[in-house]
């Protein structure tokens, strides 16, 4: 496959990230050469449209956390049939990559493919990283910068609350665009209420999404509807799963909540200023919250959905000549 991308329009520098083994080992961190922790020193405008969150500490730590979580509870970093390429060598596409933890995390396991991670924020790792790796900042709302038909899977990773509705459908075309025919995409949401949830979870929930409302992004999760609307794509499908949040869950739960509770307080500013109440008042609400989540035994449910790019005809013939000459 070879370890430059040579295709990328656009030049990369970033500060490092720290790779994590999984949240059920015996230590949440690994002495791996290739990496370190990452403490943002670059300061960073606030970008345009409706991203929230940003090149923190705690964003860079909390992607890391949920990024295991969820490895463990869909028993993978991906749900579409491309162990087969990932294995022989391929060309991988993270969007939104965040710290870089899912390329990481994939490189080290599938050493003869090559992993590109896009994010607008400088949050991945720049220079100590696999020589399978390469980072780019980018923002995602732009033309991706790459060519046609270059990529044979495409990763999208909780990118919902990053992007109004339009926006997220202009992604995934672009995305088509820059996929091989033949290759997958797959994003992963999460949806926005919890499974048996206490009153003071209902009511974070219910101010929460009146305030992602008026920045144009929707209540409901991105699923399998969304990808169906990106013309040639086929062999669409969804997996749901449900992760419990807080102590009931055992190690899993209380991993998830570490991840989760980061999340509520980047909320509670926002919120009270849209009510016009103190943000101390908003984070006692998310302490109740959190109280609640083992006495209701609160979950939440994540959805991966995955699609294939249609092969053209002309893809068809030279696919059955390749066949005829082996």
């Amino acid at each position: 496959m070879g370890n430059s991308i040579s295709l990328i329009k656009r030049t990369r520098k970033s500060k490092n990230a720290k790779k994590f083994k999984t949240f059920d080992s015996e230590s949440s961190e690994t002495n791996d050469s290739r990496t370190c922790s990452y403490i943002s020193d670059t300061p960073t405008n606030e970008p345009r449209g409706s991203y929230k969150f940003t090149d923190t500490f705690d964003e860079s730590e909390r992607m890391k956390r949920k990024h295991f979580v969820l490895k463990y509870i869909f028993e993978g970093n991906f749900s579409a049939p491309i162990q087969y390429l990932l294995t022989n060598g391929c060309r991988v596409l993270d969007v939104g990559c965040g710290p870089g933890t899912w390329i990481l995390d994939m490189a080290s396991e599938y050493i003869r493919s090559s992993f590109v991670g896009l994010d607008i924020f400088h949050m991945f790792p720049s220079e100590i990283k696999p020589n399978n790796t390469d980072f780019i900042l980018a923002d995602a709302r732009d033309n991706l910068p790459f060519e046609s038909n270059y990529f044979d899977y495409i990763h999208l990773g909780d990118m919902g609350i990053c992007f109004t509705e339009y926006e997220f459908d202009c992604v995934l075309k672009e995305c088509r665009r820059i996929l091989k025919p033949g290759g997958w995409i797959e994003f992963q949401e999460i949806q926005h209420f919890m499974n048996n949830s206490g009153p003071c979870s209902k009511k974070f929930y219910s101010l929460a999404n009146k305030w992602t409302n008026s920045k144009g992004i929707r209540a409901l999760p991105y699923s399998s509807n969304e990808l169906k609307k990106v013309p040639n794509m086929t062999n669409i499908n969804e997996i749901v799963k449900s992760i419990p949040i807080g102590s009931w869950g055992g190690k899993l739960g209380e991993e998830f909540e570490g991840s989760f509770s980061v999340m509520l307080f980047y909320y509670a500013e926002p919120i009270a200023k849209m009510i016009n109440c103190p943000v101390e008042e908003m984070n006692e609400l998310i302490n109740n919250m959190k109280l609640e989540l083992s006495e209701y035994k609160t979950s939440q449910d994540f959805i991966r959905t995955f699609g294939q790019k249609e092969y053209s005809k002309n893809n068809e013939i030279s696919n059955e000549i390749t066949n005829e000459n082996n």
